[in-house]
């Protein structure tokens, strides 16, 4: 077991890239309390310290930057987000110059997780930094798991080489006795479609502070 010096350091990722064409508007930009989905997702992963936070950019590009504007943080943009989340995933990694222990992969439209959940994904990090961490949760009775995700170092060059709509599901099936899950039932609720904007907006009225 690899623990986790005082030194280890991860950078994250932050993807905000698609044109959210079954939602019909870009969902980076929706808000809650003000805020955008994008801005809120990484004025909360900033609280985690990352060496470095990298928002991939893609349809929209140019509103998602004026929004994040003041934050310490890099903005890449992905000019061929059309290919699906993968292509944005291996275009955040391609610009992690920095030298780290670790990668963490996370979404904007994911707006139930929060701090708590980001920071105990990062502490089961801590214990074994060899290890791939990934939320979980389940539907239907089957285990379903996915971002946010924390992938060691080795893993990195492979999260360069993803392309395509399928993201980094296939790189953890296929290394399973390296995963370990973390239960975050928040991690289960996304932003896709008006259904879903509109379960967002009663609940960001229900509870304006969140």
């Amino acid at each position: 077991m690899a623990s986790r010096p005082e030194s280890t350091r991860f950078a994250a990722v932050l993807l905000a890239a698609g044109s959210s064409s079954r939602l019909g508007q870009p969902k980076q930009s929706v808000k809650i309390s003000g805020d955008s989905l994008v801005r809120r997702a990484a004025m909360q992963l900033l609280k985690l310290n990352p060496v470095i936070l990298i928002v991939v950019t893609g349809y929209g590009s140019d509103a998602v930057e004026k929004g994040l504007h003041d934050l310490k943080l890099r903005i890449v943009k992905n000019e061929n987000w059309e290919q699906g989340i993968g292509s944005s995933i291996a275009c955040g990694a391609r610009n992690v110059t920095e030298e780290v222990d670790g990668l963490l992969v996370a979404l904007c439209d994911q707006w139930r997780v929060d701090e708590n959940d980001l920071n105990y994904l990062i502490a089961t990090w801590s214990r074994d930094i060899s290890k791939i961490i990934t939320a979980s949760w389940q539907e239907n009775k089957s285990l379903v798991y996915g971002p946010p995700a924390l992938f060691p170092r080795n893993y990195i060059r492979e999260l360069t080489e993803l392309a395509g709509n399928q993201g980094a599901k296939a790189l953890i099936a296929g290394n399973m006795d390296e995963v370990k899950f973390v239960e975050m039932k928040n991690a289960a609720t996304d932003l896709d479609t008006p259904t879903d904007l509109e379960e967002l907006l009663r609940q960001a009225k229900l509870n304006p502070s969140n």
